[in-house]
């Protein structure tokens, strides 16, 4: 369902003449994944995150951003400037409270987490860091963070 979902904001872009970024290539994917390693003791990241940065690595649309892998990371400059996911999770460190969380995307009003206590992806309001939603995977939460995106 994202899938279709980040087809619709290319089609919106190409209207606008601006293209999406294009998707990670393999080798970024494995150095990317060296370093999560390194940083959290495991690959805590979904597969599905994995599968997004296959298909279009990092967008940023009407608000919303979905964090693409570090510059560091990348054979190549990316076509547009989007956050970078340990960039952002470095910036958000400071709100985590109790749970650890790691950060996915942000819009003008939420967060996009994973919650490594609970084991669960969740919408965060922003400021506050209040829940608002709950989500049982990665692509739920990326589909329901696009559908506000996209209205």
């Amino acid at each position: 369902m994202w899938k279709e979902q980040v087809s619709h904001i290319s089609k919106i872009r190409k209207k606008r003449n601006r293209k999406l970024n294009l998707p990670a290539n393999e080798n970024e994917l494995s150095s990317f994944r060296k370093s999560v390693v390194e940083k959290f003791g495991e690959d805590v990241l979904p597969q599905q995150y994995y599968e997004f940065l296959k298909t279009v690595n990092g967008i940023e649309f009407n608000g919303l951003k979905i964090y693409g892998i570090d510059p560091i990371f990348l054979d190549s400059k990316s076509i547009n400037q989007v956050d970078s996911f340990f960039d952002a999770n470095e910036t958000w460190e400071s709100i985590k409270d109790e749970d650890e969380l790691i950060f996915f995307g942000d819009s003008d009003i939420a967060w996009y987490c994973y919650n490594v206590s609970k084991k669960c992806f969740v919408e965060l309001d922003k400021p506050s860091g209040e829940l608002m939603e709950t989500f049982c995977d990665f692509d739920t939460m990326l589909q329901s963070a696009f559908s506000v995106a996209l209205n």
